[in-house]
């Protein structure tokens, strides 16, 4: 059982390093979504991105309730976690990450 929660934590963290990543990029394309708001359906425009922000902190929260549920599953059957970094959850949550990257609340 410690390999399998071992790997289930290695992908949980991959993965969020994905999505740090695709965070990233939507805010990069913040600008890129205003601008073309002002050349084609606005309204349109900016509710497609403020959905794809809006699924983005939803998938982050996800993941952080994923990480939760791992640790406490791990201890609950008494095995031993990653000892990486944090303990092999991510020093800042990834929902705390994805909306910083965002530049949410």
């Amino acid at each position: 059982m410690t390999k399998d929660v071992r790997k289930e934590q290695l992908v949980l963290l991959k993965f969020e390093q994905k999505l740090a990543a695709l965070a990233a990029f939507v805010a990069a394309g913040s600008s890129t979504a205003a601008a073309a708001a002002d050349k084609i359906n606005g309204e349109a425009t900016l509710k497609a991105y403020q959905d794809i922000r809006e699924a983005l902190v939803h998938l982050a929260d996800v993941t952080t309730q994923a990480h939760a549920a791992i640790q406490s599953n791990a201890s609950d059957a008494g095995v031993r976690i990653l000892e990486a970094v944090g303990g092999g959850a991510p020093k800042d949550p990834p929902s705390e990450v994805v909306r910083l990257l965002l530049g949410i609340g």
